[in-house]
């Protein structure tokens, strides 16, 4: 499991095996908040988009958990 920090938030990515082609992998994406909990935020398995290899599939992965926490981010409060 490889694992980035961004903007107070931890993303982990495992590259799994897509089971449908058991030739490519497939990103597993979860988030959580750096503060003190480390709560679990959000989960992201995308079966769209299958990579040949680990590492193009967990460089995918951080892109989503990313482009998750940018959205987040920009919503207003209610």
């Amino acid at each position: 499991m490889a694992k980035l920090e961004y903007k107070d938030h931890i993303v982990s990515v495992s590259a799994i095996w897509d089971t449908q082609h058991q030739y490519q992998f497939t990103p597993f994406v979860e988030i959580r908040a750096r503060a003190a909990s480390n709560k679990l935020l959000n989960t992201i398995l995308t079966h769209h988009q299958a990579f040949t290899t680990d590492q193009k599939a967990i460089e995918f992965g951080f892109g989503l958990g990313r482009e998750w926490i940018d959205s987040q981010s920009s919503k207003s409060p209610e």
